[in-house]
């Protein structure tokens, strides 16, 4: 069994069980980190976009490849505005991610992420 299964099919619900939900609680269950994500919600793509921007640096710095349980960050229709995970399974690299559109905790391929609409802005790690 893979840490990451736990979290697979768990209910996308927003602002309470969204990506960057799942990325603190994947920090907090898995690597033992204490991460507090903003409480400030601001709905919509934009917002998203615009929390990242202002926050990424206090949370996470920029990695040249992935790492196990560590953060992705996704564009999606052209902004950086979605958060995954990165799992190490069956010789390949996995992103988990709480996808609004399934409504569901997903776990997909690192290299199939193209074809969902998802382009990689960068792999990071958690401060």
């Amino acid at each position: 069994m893979h840490w990451s299964d736990r979290y697979v099919g768990q209910d996308y619900v927003a602002d309470t069980a969204d990506c960057a939900v799942l990325a603190g609680t994947v920090a907090r269950e898995v690597l033992g980190l204490d991460v507090q994500l903003p409480g400030e919600r601001r709905p919509g793509p934009f917002g998203r976009n615009a929390l990242i921007q202002q926050h990424q640096d206090a949370f996470a710095r920029r990695v040249d490849a992935p790492a196990d349980a560590q953060p992705v960050l996704l564009i999606a229709r052209g902004r950086a505005q979605h958060i995954g995970v990165m799992c190490w399974l069956a010789g390949e690299w996995w992103v988990l991610h709480a996808d609004e559109s399934a409504g569901f905790v997903v776990r997909q391929r690192l290299r199939d992420m193209p074809r969902q609409g998802y382009q990689v802005e960068g792999f990071y790690e958690w401060l």
